[in-house]
C-alpha cells in the first residue's frame, strides 16, 4: 500500500478531514488529491506533520507497521508500575508524596553520611 492510500485510509478510521491535514500543511487540496490521483506519496518534509495529525509513528505511516516497542525497565521497576497501577487514584497521589518524601531523607541521610566520613579523614 502506498503511503498516500495509507493517508486516505488513516482519513477514514480516524474520521479527520482532508482539508484539516491540507490546512495543517499548509498545502492546497487540490495538492492531496493529485497525489492521490497520480499515486504520487507526499515529499519527505511532511511525513511528521501527517504523523503527528493522525497521532501514529513516522514508521506506521511508511510502512503500515508499528515498530516493536523497546523495553526499557527492569522486573522490579514493572512490578513496582503494576503495584502503582492497582492504587485507587487518590492513593496514587498519596503514594508519589511518600515517595518524594523517602528520596529526600534519604537524600539528605547520604548528605549527612558523606560529610561525616570526610571529617573523619
Amino acid at each position: 500500500m502506498e503511503i498516500i492510500e495509507r493517508i486516505y485510509q488513516l482519513l477514514e478510521e480516524k474520521d479527520k478531514r482532508a482539508y484539516a491535514l491540507c490546512e495543517k500543511l499548509d498545502i492546497r487540496t487540490s495538492t492531496m488529491s493529485t497525489w492521490k490521483a497520480r499515486t504520487n506519496d507526499p515529499p519527505a518534509k511532511y511525513m511528521k506533520t501527517i504523523a503527528d495529525f493522525f497521532g501514529v509513528s513516522l514508521n506506521y505511516l511508511l510502512t503500515g507497521q508499528e515498530a516493536p516497542v523497546r523495553k526499557n525497565t527492569t522486573q522490579e521497576e514493572d512490578e513496582l508500575l503494576e503495584l502503582f497501577r492497582s492504587l485507587p487514584e487518590p492513593k496514587k497521589y498519596e503514594f508519589i508524596g511518600e515517595l518524594k518524601g523517602f528520596l529526600k531523607a534519604y537524600t539528605e541521610s547520604q548528605k549527612y553520611l558523606d560529610s561525616e566520613k570526610r571529617l573523619s579523614v
